[in-house]
């Protein structure tokens, strides 16, 4: 099974020093009550019924929160060692369903437009999903297969589950080349169904690096075209209102 999962690097004799730390990067991007200009927003971004006020924080409450690794496993073989229904034959991801049925992935190694490589990221039972990774000739994207029928989701890329797992997020940056979307897809997530709520595109900057910090807080890394220029990174926090 595949978790966006916290990574904490402490011993016995450390862990109140790490749960401070944490705590005060928490509590440094909570939501704020005042949403007018005047509290220090740089944007608002809508996605579907949702806005996200977004506003930056410095390099050290970024850094305080604890990095967790991103969804999905960076090892097939390891994602397949813990799923039977998922299997590598050769050039083929094979998926055995509920129903009896097969969805096979093929990958293409022709370099061209056709060119297309899968990678199996494992399964995501927030969503009860299987997560693809999928590699094409100048672009990428994830797909989300339900283990029922088939059923496929494609996505701009791995998703970021909420922390009550009632939504996730998928954020892809790419200002510069323009191969891949950038902006970030947001779903919510119904039991065994997922809806898209909305997926805006940025032009004046991408984010990266996307972490959960409560069920309404995000925080990232934020660059325009100068940054990127300048090899410059800056820290936003986006509250879901």
């Amino acid at each position: 099974m595949v978790f966006v999962h916290l990574i904490y690097s402490c011993n016995n004799s450390g862990k109140q020093s790490v749960t401070d730390s944490t705590q005060a990067a928490r509590d440094s991007v909570k939501p704020e009550a005042n949403t007018s200009a005047a509290s220090g927003y740089i944007d608002t971004i809508q996605a579907g019924n949702k806005k996200f006020l977004v506003s930056f924080i410095d390099k050290a409450t970024y850094e305080q929160y604890p990095a967790y690794q991103l969804s999905g496993d960076t090892s097939e073989t390891n994602a397949l060692a813990k799923n039977t229904d998922v299997k590598r034959v050769g050039q083929q991801l094979e998926f055995h369903l509920a129903n009896g049925e097969q969805k096979i992935r093929t990958d293409n190694s022709e370099d061209d437009d056709g060119y297309v490589r899968y990678s199996y990221a494992g399964y995501y039972p927030a969503l009860h999903r299987h997560g693809i990774f999928a590699t094409y000739y100048e672009a990428d994207g994830f797909e989300l297969l339900n283990p029922e029928n088939g059923d496929t989701l494609y996505t701009w890329t791995a998703p970021i589950i909420s922390p009550d797992k009632k939504y996730f997020l998928c954020p892809s940056m790419d200002i510069e080349a323009g191969f891949n979307p950038n902006g970030f897809q947001l779903f919510e997530i119904n039991n065994k169904n997922i809806r898209l709520v909305g997926a805006p595109e940025l032009t004046e900057y991408g984010i990266d690096e996307v972490r959960w910090v409560d069920n309404n807080t995000l925080i990232a890394i934020y660059q325009t075209h100068e940054d990127i220029a300048h090899d410059r990174k800056r820290y936003v926090k986006l509250v879901m209102q």
